[in-house]
């Protein structure tokens, strides 16, 4: 090979490690696993510009994907299972599916208590195996917050729950918030680390709790195809 020509394979060479060092530098970011606990993995989306990071939990529950819809339906029973649930009032009801209540959670001394108007939708695919619940906060005058509780500017979430068998549900839980007013950094750090962590493994013992209790609601929302093919566990 001629001098000329090795000079330019490693120009082209050079070139195409800069090239690829500025697409990993510029990258979309991706989810970051932060830590697990209680059989609950928990991730985070770093964004630059926000105080609270997007977050996620991932585990799988011994339960049917209906059961833990069920479960998250149930908000006057939201306090039993939720540890920082202060309390849970249903405020309208447009069926099973959708409904607006109101959720205060408590925070630790000297951190204000939190609280939302929350809008819920739940949907069901045609053969039952991923189920969605989906909850976003609105603005509802008719109740305004009580002194001293911050009001969510923000509160977007979701469970999406994947059927692994008739009895066995994997749930990913994503909240992307702001939580508004002041918090020190290391409650942001606890939170976005151990709300996943307490909500998943809560809703888990709820539904060991509550085995049988919402079998009328399962077979109501059991897709037909998912009845033929088995995918969902015929309630007890």
């Amino acid at each position: 090979m001629s001098q000329g020509l090795s000079r330019n394979m490693s120009l082209l060479l050079i070139m195409a490690a800069l090239v690829a060092s500025a697409s990993t530098a510029f990258a979309a970011p991706k989810w970051q696993f932060v830590t697990s606990g209680e059989g609950v993995r928990v991730y985070n989306f770093p964004e630059k510009g926000r105080s609270v990071p997007r977050f996620r939990g991932v585990a799988t529950i011994d339960a049917p994907a209906l059961q833990l819809l069920a479960i998250l339906g149930d908000v006057q029973r939201s306090c039993e299972w939720n540890t920082a649930c202060k309390h849970s009032i249903l405020l309208s009801r447009t069926d099973d599916l959708r409904m607006v209540f109101h959720n205060r959670l408590k925070a630790p001394w000297p951190v204000s208590d939190r609280d939302a108007i929350l809008k819920t939708n739940a949907s069901i695919s045609a053969d039952g195996s991923v189920v969605r619940a989906t909850f976003r906060a609105i603005r509802y005058a008719k109740r305004p917050p009580a002194s001293g509780v911050v009001r969510f500017p923000r509160l977007i979430g979701q469970y999406k729950m994947t059927v692994i068998s008739p009895t066995r549900t994997r749930v990913v839980y994503t909240i992307d918030s702001d939580s508004g007013g002041w918090l020190p950094g290391w409650m942001v750090r606890y939170a976005t680390k151990n709300v996943p962590i307490g909500t998943l493994a809560g809703l888990r013992k709820q539904a060991r709790r509550t085995r049988g209790q919402y079998a009328a609601f399962i077979a109501k929302h059991t897709p037909k195809k998912a009845k033929r093919q088995g995918v969902v566990a015929t309630p007890k």
